[in-house]
């Protein structure tokens, strides 16, 4: 029987070592040179159906999506997330090589303007916060698409 756990345990060990050394294929290191490699953006449409964006729009969303630093808490993130209005949307930016890097954008109060908003990079666990500014200005390139 102990040899059954200790091999579990090893098995556990091992699966363990392997998920922390090779990571999630997302969760490499925004650089500034991405924004040069972007070739355009995809998110879901209010009216079904993909939308895309291309060229300088795109660019100038994932600058606003990459470049902030003021972080979130979880607790925060889900409180408000389950007892406040706010809309999620997925975005998706494809580079120029095919590699996607993918963001999950949560909008609040959504009259008449967004009040604020919080992203978070897919494999990355940190949440950060976008002002009314920035939250505005993305959401509004996305109305009614």
């Amino acid at each position: 029987m102990k040899k059954i756990i200790l091999g579990l345990l090893v098995i556990f060990l091992l699966i363990f070592m392997y998920m922390s050394l090779v990571g999630d294929e997302n969760k490499g290191s925004l650089t500034p040179n991405l924004i040069s490699r972007i070739k355009y953006l995809e998110t879901d449409s209010v009216a079904g159906g993909t939308f895309r964006e291309y060229g300088q729009e795109a660019k100038s969303v994932f600058e606003k999506l990459s470049s902030h630093k003021d972080v979130v808490t979880k607790k925060d993130f889900l409180k408000r997330k389950f007892f406040e209005e706010s809309s999620q949307r997925d975005i998706e930016f494809v580079l120029d090589d095919g590699k996607k890097i993918k963001f999950k954008v949560l909008f609040f109060s959504m009259k008449p303007y967004f009040d604020e908003a919080y992203v978070q990079r897919i494999g990355d666990d940190s949440i950060y916060h976008l002002n009314k500014e920035e939250a505005t200005d993305i959401a509004t390139q996305f109305a009614n698409r």
